[in-house]
C-alpha cells in the first residue's frame, strides 16, 4: 500500500467527516469550505511528525482544520474590507432597496464569525469547540495543547471579549 493511502486511512478516514462539518461550521461557504479542506490537508501533511508524536492525533488534526478556518475568514474579512473600500470610491446612491431578513441574518453571522476569527487563536478554538461543537473543557484542553483550567480561562476570556464586541448586534 502507498505510503499515502496508508497515512490517510489510520489519520484522516477516522475524522473526515468531522473535519469537513467543524470546518464547514466555521467558514459557511461550500467553496471556501473545499478551499479550507484542502488548506487543512496540507497542514496535515507538513505536520505529520508532529501529528505522530502528539498524544491525541485526531485533537491535532481538528485544531488544524479549526486554525485553517480561521484563517479563511481572516482572507473573507481582508478581500471584504477591499471591496468596500472600492464602493466607497463611487459617490453614486445606492439603487437597491432596504436587505431582507435572510440577508441581515447572513450578516450577522458573519460579523459573530468575524468576532470570534479576532480572538488569539486558541481563544477561538476553545470558544468554538464549546459554544459551537458543545466540547467538554477536558477536550478543549486536548486539542489546544493546554491544561483544563486554561481551556476554562480561554473559553472565559473568549466569551467576554466576544460579548463586548457583539453587544452592538443587539
Amino acid at each position: 500500500m502507498d505510503p499515502s493511502q496508508l497515512i490517510y486511512r489510520e489519520l484522516i478516514a477516522p475524522v473526515e467527516e468531522r473535519m469537513k462539518r467543524t470546518i464547514a461550521r466555521i467558514v459557511r461557504d461550500p467553496d471556501d469550505a473545499a478551499d479550507t479542506l484542502q488548506d487543512a490537508l496540507s497542514s496535515i501533511w507538513k505536520n505529520l511528525k508532529k501529528i505522530h508524536l502528539h498524544p491525541n492525533p485526531q485533537a491535532y488534526i481538528l485544531g488544524i482544520c479549526i486554525n485553517s478556518s480561521y484563517d479563511t475568514l481572516r482572507k473573507r474579512s481582508r478581500r471584504s474590507e477591499r471591496e468596500v473600500a472600492l464602493e466607497h470610491t463611487h459617490d453614486l446612491p445606492s439603487t437597491q432597496g432596504w436587505p431582507d431578513a435572510h440577508a441581515i441574518e447572513r450578516e450577522r453571522e458573519r460579523e459573530i464569525l468575524a468576532a470570534v476569527a479576532s480572538l488569539p487563536p486558541k481563544q477561538a478554538q476553545a470558544v468554538f469547540l464549546r459554544l459551537v461543537e458543545g466540547e467538554s473543557f477536558q477536550a478543549i484542553a486536548r486539542v489546544i495543547g493546554c491544561r483544563e483550567e486554561t481551556a476554562r480561562s480561554h473559553v472565559s476570556k473568549g466569551k467576554a471579549v466576544l460579548a463586548e464586541a457583539l453587544a452592538s448586534l443587539l
